[in-house]
């Protein structure tokens, strides 16, 4: 269907009062009882255009279970493919399951009975109205006969619409649908047919259309998990339903009222309930109080109760209602309404009270729920090491995801330690499990392996004493780990496994895996032996260290993931190691459908490369400290000054403040800056403990806007100034790092 059909004049609401409405009740009363359906419904578009909304439906016993829209573009459904091919569409109960199978779109309603279903378009040459669609339970065919029958009712129904409304304008779907009685069989040629269906559709649509409100918010809510999907729920489904012309969501937080959400009003009547202290006397605290809802007709009825609240007089009438879970207020829902609006009737009251319980339940839920996923994965955040050590002769990098079906935490880890002989030793971890137990475990072993390796024991050492250890703590879980020591002044390195996957060894195009004599994970067998492997690296290697969760081992197997990231290390290796993290992560597709954690460690050996030796320099500003920024601008100096480039101090110290500024006030934590110089550039890493990434903003004409767009604004200088610029998790938190040319002139 072309979609200029789709660009009509301004649209009319459907109306059980009106004639539209009398006309469209004809019609399907017509159809459900010729063919003797289980549900019959008219399917309008939304003034959106985008989707057919269930807008008037026989009250029929299965009619509260029929779906409450469809996307025009899933095709799946007769519904939609009905209104976009201007054809009746029906399916059986086979196409019914196919169409659960294949539908991209998530279904509205559970399907777990079968049924037959049928769908006519309500069309003219000139307009598409929406469809007249049935559903047969048990399931049966529908024969020639029915739906020549069905379509000519559709038909018959279009032509009329397009009378009424002179063909120029198109019905809408109502914000709640409306139910008609389904009553007996109407006899043909009754002249008083009309009218009876009006005076029916208008006194029997308030008993189900409310039922039906209550049920649909109920449904959606229950998959609603996060607290931005419950305030969206609400704003559609209960304030917009009921003729609100905007809203506010407020809960107690800490003896004050703090908003979760607001849609319609002005910032200025946001920041009045924002912070409101609840020993203060406003429409909003005494809803909480007295947990009662309050009405008034206008605005001006508002300041005349609540004299010190400023509310727009000319405003409509306003409603606040307590959010009641478990007997107590948490909050109130502000509702201002549209001055047109009739005041709400008692009726209205009491149902706008019992949907905005429901939303107060599920807001509940979902606060707890992310109150529980914040402190899990802070416990998890604690755990993981902080920034790599400084080392001149390997740059590291690292990455952590956490499991994503639904669980908080997991039992990956790694660390990079500074060993007693000036080696450098990567560890990489797995404890069996995603749970709070797998994390804890997680964060003993973690220790112990760093206290062994502190007292300089060779890494197939460590591993046995951690076996040991992890036996002894009777936890009742196992954990492979796999310890790499560098000796980074011989370029040498000792690794041992404990059940773990060995490294990948990239030199160039040409990546290998050293052969290992792995054996068993920690706290299966107390006497376990564990076995050293030498290896060299050479000035330029890259070794990674992963765990499983990195690997599309469901869809691969193992042995094929394995050979995958050896490959994408072959292609990047030669990259810059936070570019190359970031595409062995991100280039696995599979991993968030997984729900594994997974864990990487890089390291580049730089060793002491002919012609390309790096200069290295560190300095830390303590947290807090802004006149710090003047001591890096003293220390690029002095570095600079010895490392003779000092034509580069001028854009150094403008990116260097940039960056370690917007450290110092959003990370709260010790700043950690490091530089290294090549022959032909100059590297700066600037670490910090907040895991968040830096985001430049651009500048804006709204001047209000652009305070709020401060905080991102010197990123944009980095973003012009350096050669490439990025953002890196480390740790516990990340590394913002640039780099910068150094031209032959040594400018």
């Amino acid at each position: 269907m072309d979609r200029e059909l789709f660009a009509q004049p301004p649209y009319g609401v459907i109306d059980p009062g009106t004639r539209q409405g009398g006309l469209v009740a004809s019609a399907l009363l017509d159809v459900y009882h010729r063919l003797r359906a289980s549900t019959c419904a008219a399917y309008l578009p939304t003034e959106s255009r985008r989707t057919l909304a269930a807008s008037m439906i026989v009250d029929s016993p299965l009619g509260f279970g029929i779906p409450s829209g469809f996307d025009i573009d899933d095709l799946s459904w007769p519904t939609s493919r009905s209104y976009r091919t201007g054809k009746l569409v029906a399916f059986d109960e086979v196409d019914v399951w196919e169409g659960v199978r294949r539908s991209p779109y998530r279904f509205p309603t559970n399907i777990t009975f079968s049924m037959a279903i049928a769908s006519a378009p309500i069309r003219t040459s000139r307009n598409r109205f929406g469809t007249i669609g049935i559903r047969l339970v048990p399931p049966r065919s529908v024969t020639t006969e029915e739906r020549e029958y069905m379509q000519a009712v559709a038909d018959r129904l279009a032509a009329d619409l397009e009378e009424l409304t002179g063909g120029e304008e198109a019905v809408t779907a109502p914000a709640v649908p409306v139910f008609i009685p389904a009553g007996p069989e109407p006899a043909a040629g009754d002249p008083d047919l009309e009218p009876r269906l009006l005076e029916a559709v208008a006194s029997a649509t308030v008993r189900s259309s409310h039922l039906y409100q209550i049920q649909r918010l109920a449904r959606e809510l229950t998959g609603a998990a996060q607290v931005s999907d419950i305030l969206a729920l609400a704003q559609t489904r209960v304030v917009q339903a009921f003729g609100g012309r905007a809203s506010a969501l407020s809960v107690i937080e800490g003896e004050r009222l703090h908003v979760a959400g607001a849609a319609g009003l002005p910032r200025d009547a946001v920041r009045d309930i924002e912070g409101t202290p609840l020993s203060r006397r406003t429409p909003e605290t005494d809803t909480v109080a007295t947990a009662r809802a309050r009405i008034f007709g206008s605005g001006e009825e508002v300041e005349r109760a609540y004299p010190g609240v400023t509310v727009d007089p000319g405003e409509g009438a306003r409603g606040y209602f307590p959010l009641l879970h478990s007997g107590r207020a948490m909050g109130c829902y502000t509702i201002e309404f549209a001055g047109s609006r009739k005041p709400l009737s008692a009726t209205e009251t009491t149902l706008l009270s019992l949907l905005l319980e429901q939303v107060a339940q599920s807001l509940a839920r979902a606060r707890s729920q992310e109150v529980e996923h914040a402190l899990t994965r802070r416990i998890q955040h604690t755990l993981l090491p902080g920034s790599p050590p400084h080392i001149p002769e390997a740059v590291t990098t690292a990455r952590y995801f956490s499991a994503t079906e639904g669980v908080a935490v997991g039992g990956d880890w790694y660390d990079v330690l500074n060993l007693p002989d000036g080696s450098i030793g990567l560890v990489i971890g797995d404890v069996e499990g995603h749970n709070l137990a797998a994390a804890a475990v997680m964060g003993q072993l973690r220790s112990v392996v760093r206290a062994y390796a502190a007292e300089g024991h060779d890494p197939a050492v460590v591993l046995e004493r951690s076996n040991s250890v992890l036996s002894g703590l009777d936890a009742n879980l196992f954990a492979t780990c796999c310890c790499m020591w560098v000796d980074v002044a011989a370029g040498a390195a000792t690794i041992a496994s404990a059940g773990h996957p060995g490294p990948l060894v990239g030199d160039g195009p040409d990546v290998a895996q050293p052969q290992l004599a792995v054996g068993p994970p920690l706290g299966v067998d107390t006497r376990a032996v564990y076995r050293d492997t030498a290896i060299d690296l050479r000035p330029g290697s890259v070794v990674a260290l992963f765990t499983d969760g990195l690997l599309e081992e469901r869809r691969l197997g193992f042995d094929n993931a394995v050979v995958r990231l050896t490959g994408l290390l072959a292609d990047k290796g030669g990259e810059d190691l936070e570019v190359l993290a970031d595409a062995m992560v991100h280039a696995d597709s599979a991993r968030e459908a997984g729900g594994d954690d997974a864990a990487l460690v890089l390291m580049r050996f730089e060793g002491a490369r002919p012609h390309e030796t790096a200069r290295v320099a560190r300095m830390s500003v303590q947290r807090h400290d802004l006149l710090g920024v003047a001591q890096t601008r003293r220390f690029l100096r002095d570095v600079l000054q010895r490392w003779s480039l000092l034509p580069m101090l001028d854009d150094l110290e403008v990116l260097v403040s940039e960056v370690v500024t917007n450290a110092l006030i959003h990370a709260h934590s010790e700043v950690d800056l490091r530089l290294r110089a090549y022959p032909h550039r100059i590297r700066v890493e600037v670490r910090d403990s907040d895991p968040y990434p830096p985001v430049p903003t651009t500048l804006l004409q709204d001047d209000a806007r652009n305070v709020e767009a401060e905080s991102g604004r010197g990123l944009l200088i980095v973003d012009a100034l350096a050669t490439a610029w990025g953002s890196s998790p480390a740790g516990r938190g990340k590394t913002t790092w640039f780099e910068i040319s150094v031209r032959a002139d040594g400018r």
